[in-house]
């Protein structure tokens, strides 16, 4: 079992279903509407093939043009998705990280893009709930020191600039993912006037707990990684035809638009479960 298959399995219901509006949503490519079944059919499929459905379609949408046109998606590993996605974003990486310390480096990042795109308020409370919860947290291990008094650097320079042992790595990026989760499940409640008190409100906040972060996290990707062309009018025939092939090779290279954010949700089950 690879670490994709692996982090599905830990997926609840509702963590799949936002899955599979990500992977199976219908977007610019034109096989979205011709061979791609509608995130409903997909998620009515019992949980095993609902499971399989997710992992090849990660796959397909991780694969390169060429690989597509072999029609040897199936062979993408998760570890070479990730690789790909390290490069794009250029994410210094080792050749030696594990799978889940890649996954961990492209998740960090996109919590960092995250953290840029917050008021400088929510920055500083969050700031102060990660290190409130870094020292009430009994670690089996000392932290480093420049952990201690910067956690946030973690996401600047990633969990490889630090010398962390392999115990406390996951338990900081749990702490990390945690705390971003209850934040951003605090302030969408507050921005949507749910919070009401009483049982009402404790229900409605857990049930944003364990998905807020994910939808934040999709957001930004989306804004930065999914934009396209847009096709102006007056474009002359020439264009036209460089337009529409390079569509249609766009159509079956790697979607990083997709495949960034479902990175990020994959770590966030992982790190939540």
């Amino acid at each position: 079992m690879d670490e994709l298959t692996a982090a599905l399995e830990l997926a609840t219901e509702e963590e799949l279903q936002q899955l599979t509006g990500l992977l199976f949503g219908r977007g610019i490519n034109p096989l979205d509407y011709f061979q791609t079944p509608l995130p409903i059919d997909v998620q009515s499929r019992d949980r095993e093939a609902w499971l399989d459905a997710l992992d090849q379609r990660f796959r397909y949408l991780a694969a390169d043009g060429m690989t597509v046109l072999r029609g040897k998606t199936r062979k993408v590993s998760y570890r070479q998705a990730l690789i790909k996605v390290c490069g794009y974003l250029k994410i210094p990486y080792s050749q030696k990280l594990s799978t889940t310390d890649l996954e961990a480096e492209v998740f960090l990042h996109v919590l960092g893009r995250t953290w840029k795109r917050l008021p400088r308020s929510q920055q500083d409370i969050l700031a102060q709930n990660i290190q409130n919860s870094l020292a009430e947290y009994n670690f089996p291990q000392p932290i480093p020191i420049s952990i201690q008094k910067n956690p946030l650097s973690l996401l600047f320079k990633g969990s490889t600039a630090f010398a962390v042992s392999s115990v406390l790595k996951p338990i900081l990026l749990k702490q990390l993912a945690r705390q971003f989760a209850i934040h951003f499940a605090k302030y969408e409640v507050a921005k949507a006037a749910l919070v009401k008190g009483g049982a009402t409100a404790a229900t409605q906040f857990q049930s944003h707990i364990t998905m807020q972060m994910a939808n934040r996290g999709m957001a930004l990707s989306a804004a930065r990684y999914g934009a396209v062309r847009t096709a102006l009018g007056f474009l002359g025939p020439m264009l036209w035809t460089w337009f529409l092939a390079d569509l249609g090779w766009r159509a079956i290279a790697t979607n990083y638009g997709r495949v960034i954010p479902a990175v990020f949700v994959l770590a966030q089950i992982r790190l939540l479960n």
